[in-house]
């Protein structure tokens, strides 16, 4: 169940828009956000609330509270999770030790398959892994 706590509004950048419940990043202007260019990237916005099929047009990103987010695979409940592909979907942190790995925040609830649909509670922050 999604908490709304902040969202913002964004025009979006990618060509070809973007789906629900993915996570986006800084696009190349003020205001602008785009999907990830690869997996952990950083300048993490947040999450999106709807989708926007149009470049240009406007997104509504949720960037505080707890959002619903598409996994990229399994992930357990409590894991820290970040950006796993270029689609926005979310995997659990899994990368080797001493990476810098740009968290969304932390699993709510569980994802048995790719596709599924978690929540998250968001809490942007940038950590070094442990390793998988």
């Amino acid at each position: 169940m999604p908490i709304y706590l902040m969202d913002k509004t964004y025009r979006v950048a990618t060509p070809s828009g973007v789906a629900a419940n993915r996570v986006v990043v800084q696009g190349p202007l003020a205001g602008d956000c785009a999907l990830p260019a690869e997996a952990n990237a950083g300048a993490i916005l947040g999450v999106t609330v709807h989708a926007q099929p149009s470049a240009g047009r406007s997104v509504s990103v949720r960037k505080a509270g707890i959002a619903e987010v598409t996994a990229a695979g399994p992930i357990p409940a409590g894991a820290p999770v970040n950006i796993a592909d270029a689609a926005g979907r979310v995997k659990a942190v899994n990368e080797p030790a001493d990476t810098r790995v740009q968290c969304l925040g932390f699993a709510e609830t569980r994802a048995a398959a790719a596709g599924d649909i978690i929540d998250v509670f968001i809490s942007i922050h940038e950590r070094t892994a442990t390793g998988a």
